[in-house]
Parts: structure tokens; C-alpha cells; sequence
């Protein structure tokens, strides 16, 4: 099977690296950062692109692995009739690229992906989604060639469990980060939260976190909020992301 592979960062390498290893030939990367291109195609000794217009058009598929915004625009400015496109982005509906061809699919990695240390593992979730089952076919051989576990969803589950998704790692990465700046910022070493934050990821996984949540919010502490408050006085950002949550939370437990 020969791919051609538009896009050369995270995801990109990743699909690029597992359809490689699989044995798939990938025949052409195409990425607007030249140099980024040309990196990704000596690993594959392919050729490559800066030049969307120039795309190989003998290929069986071509994988868009680019950011949501400009695979919008490449379907307005690229025709590829008659052959199978396969973006990876968890938001957009198969619809909205039917510009660019009437053969579509998805494979989208519910993983968050870097490219500087692509993850070995083999049960990373892949969701599939395709217009036609001979496609589907085709589709169904790369996911399992990269994932034991395949999820069959139509668009707008893929855009619910994205949205999820964004919630899952996003957001907890960003709260992550926000505790780093407050206790790092009265000396207190980061470390110290680490087996509570491992502890709770990992309770999580058990299926029913809505029935794990502590915390003042939850007991409806409120003197132990307004301390905390007063602690957030000068970081304004901070302070409206904790009362946010403390309001979601406190509807939670009244529930």
C-alpha cells in the first residue's frame, strides 16, 4: 500500500513511523515547513514537498495529519476525486471536507502524541470512521496494524469523546501546570504532589470518578474556600478557575 503523508509534525511522525514499521511504503511527505518535510522523508526515503499542488496523485492514500484549520483549507484548494483521504483530527465531520474527495475516512489517536518519543505501546485507542465499507476495508487494516483497539464512531460521537478528550488531558495538563506555579512560587518543590496526583489519575481509571471527589468543595467547606481565595487574590486567572470549578463540583455533590 503507498501512502502519501501530508503534515510532518507529532501526529504525522507517528502514523508515518507505525504504517512504515507495518510494512506500508509511504511514497511523498508534503508539509509547508520545508525543512520539517525534508526531515520526515529521509526517515522514510521518500520525496518530498512544500507544495500541496504537487501531491503524488498515484498513491492509494493520503494521510492529512495536520492542524484542524489548515486541512479546512487544503480541502478548498486540493482535488484528490477517486481516492482515499484519511485525515486524523478528532473535531472535524467527514463532511466538511467533501470538496476534496468522495472517498473519506478518519483515524484519529486518542493519545496525546510527541514525536520526540512516540509511544510503543499497542492498545493505544484508535477511533474509525469511513463513508464506504470497501474503504472501511482499507481503513480497518492501518488502525489495526498500529492498535489492538479500534472504536467504530460516527462524527458526532468522535466530537463528543474529542471534546471529553480536551477535558481529560488539556485542561488536567493545564490545572497540572498551575499547581506547579503556586507551590513552586513559595519554594515548595513540585514532587511533594506527585503520589496524589498518580493516585488520583489512577482511581480515576476504575470508571465512576464522580463518586471520588473530596475536597471543600465537595464537603461544602466554605471557610476553607475563602482562605484558599485569599491565597489566589494576585493571580487573578487562577482565582476564576478555582471558583469555577468549586461552583461545578459543590452542583455535583448536591445531585
Amino acid at each position: 500500500m503507498k501512502i502519501v503523508l501530508i503534515g510532518s509534525g507529532n501526529i504525522a511522525t507517528f502514523f508515518g513511523s507505525k504504517f512504515q514499521a507495518a510494512g506500508f511504503e509511504m511514497v511523498q511527505v508534503i508539509s509547508y515547513h520545508m525543512s520539517h518535510a525534508e526531515q520526515l522523508a529521509q526517515q522514510f526515503a521518500c520525496p518530498f514537498s512544500d507544495n500541496i499542488q504537487l501531491i503524488d496523485r498515484n498513491a492509494d492514500v493520503y494521510l492529512f495529519a495536520v492542524k484542524d484549520d489548515v486541512l479546512l483549507e487544503m480541502a478548498k484548494s486540493i482535488s484528490l476525486p477517486d481516492k482515499l483521504v484519511i485525515h486524523t483530527a478528532g473535531s472535524i465531520h467527514l463532511s466538511e471536507l467533501a470538496i476534496m474527495s468522495n472517498r473519506l475516512a478518519c483515524l484519529w489517536c486518542v493519545y496525546s502524541i510527541n514525536k520526540k518519543e512516540l509511544p510503543e505501546a499497542k492498545d493505544i485507542p484508535l477511533v474509525v470512521n469511513y463513508l464506504d465499507a470497501a474503504d472501511g476495508a482499507v481503513v480497518n487494516i492501518l488502525a489495526k496494524s498500529i492498535s489492538t483497539k479500534q472504536y467504530h464512531l460516527d462524527d458526532h460521537q468522535k466530537s463528543v469523546l474529542h471534546l471529553a478528550a480536551v477535558f481529560a488531558n488539556n485542561f488536567t495538563n493545564h490545572l497540572f501546570t498551575i499547581c506547579k506555579k503556586i507551590v513552586e512560587k513559595e519554594g515548595v518543590p513540585f514532587e511533594i504532589l506527585f503520589p496524589i496526583i498518580s493516585d488520583t489519575a489512577g482511581k480515576a481509571l476504575g470508571g465512576e470518578p464522580e463518586t471520588l471527589q473530596t475536597g471543600p468543595a465537595s464537603r461544602g467547606d466554605e471557610e476553607t474556600m475563602r482562605k484558599h481565595q485569599l491565597l489566589l487574590n494576585n493571580q487573578s486567572d487562577f482565582l476564576q478557575i478555582y471558583e469555577v470549578l468549586s461552583k461545578s463540583i459543590a452542583a455535583g455533590a448536591k445531585k
